[in-house]
């Protein structure tokens, strides 16, 4: 996956319909890499109406802000631990985020995504980022840095 997948993915949502929430701990090496991937979302001018929270490891303290942009989208993006190769970047269906470790959170993703679904109508979709590591270290492991200079880039 990388930059140029993911803007046509989001093409048919108007922009100031998407909500991009980044998760994870940056104190916890790549766990911080979805934090990193909605940072630098930021900054892209395909991107320049949507919004954009960074919930670290509580995403269940934004959920009211999130309602708020009454989202037709939430775009989930964290570090996720699939046994794939360090740095991969995935899209995950709802099936595989059962099946998926996504970050340190104290609520599931599955949970969050009930409790918005009870609330309004929207759609979700999953972005998880292969760790190397997730021990107590700041700081992304190379691979991961690479993963993510590379998605820019639209390198698959």
């Amino acid at each position: 996956m990388n930059f140029t997948n993911l803007t046509n993915e989001l093409s048919i949502y108007q922009q100031d319909r998407i909500v991009f929430v980044g998760l994870g701990n940056e104190l916890r090496e790549d766990d911080g890499a979805g934090l990193e991937l909605v940072e630098r979302l930021k900054s892209k001018k395909e991107f320049h109406k949507s919004h954009f929270i960074i919930a670290g490891r509580n995403p269940e303290n934004y959920l009211q802000i999130i309602l708020n942009y009454n989202p037709h989208i939430i775009v989930f993006i964290d570090a996720a631990e699939w046994n794939g190769s360090s740095g991969n970047i995935k899209i995950f269906n709802d099936e595989e985020i059962d099946q998926t470790e996504f970050s340190t959170h104290t609520f599931s993703i599955k949970m969050i995504k009930d409790y918005l679904l009870n609330q309004q109508q929207m759609n979700f979709l999953f972005i998880g980022i292969q760790p190397l590591g997730t021990n107590y270290k700041k700081g992304l492991s190379e691979p991961v840095q690479i993963a993510i200079e590379k998605f820019f880039c639209d390198e698959v």
